[in-house]
């Protein structure tokens, strides 16, 4: 099934022109920029984030850095959620903050083929969840590509 992803993925590059039949793909990068802005629930905070993704194709072994500041509550949950369009809601999927909930959080875990799926649709979001915010204090939708 691994190697179906990297063929879909592959052929999805040469659609965009981004690549060639020769290249070989062996990751995919991944952004978002969080705030409050980008909760589905009116949400008022200064708190701003963003997480970078590197998903590794042989393994599925997907890696991140988040880095978080100015929230007004204690953070209990920051998660990768999905499948889930821009505005909507899915479900954690990858505890991004296994052992503590403190900025700057990196780790790794390895996903399925079809949250590989979600990640390249774009239908992927981080979420940091507070004492006072328990549906999300900052959020961010998951894009294909590097930070700008």
């Amino acid at each position: 099934m691994q190697k179906l992803v990297q063929l879909v993925i592959a052929y999805q590059l040469v659609i965009a022109g981004d690549a060639t039949l020769t290249t070989p793909m062996t990751s995919r990068v991944f952004h978002a920029d969080l705030s409050a802005e980008n909760q589905t629930r009116v949400t008022t905070s200064p708190a701003k984030g963003t997480a970078d993704f590197r998903l590794d194709l042989a393994t599925l072994t997907l890696s991140w850095d988040v880095e978080f500041d100015s929230l007004l509550a204690r953070p209990i949950a920051a998660s990768l959620h999905g499948p889930a369009q821009p505005g909507a809601n899915g479900l954690p999927f990858v505890n991004l903050a296994p052992a503590s909930i403190k900025s700057p959080l990196a780790g790794s875990a390895v996903v399925n083929e079809a949250q590989v799926q979600y990640l390249l649709a774009g239908w992927t979001y981080v979420n940091i969840t507070t004492e006072d915010h328990p549906y999300g204090e900052i959020r961010g939708q998951v894009d294909v590509g590097p930070r700008e």
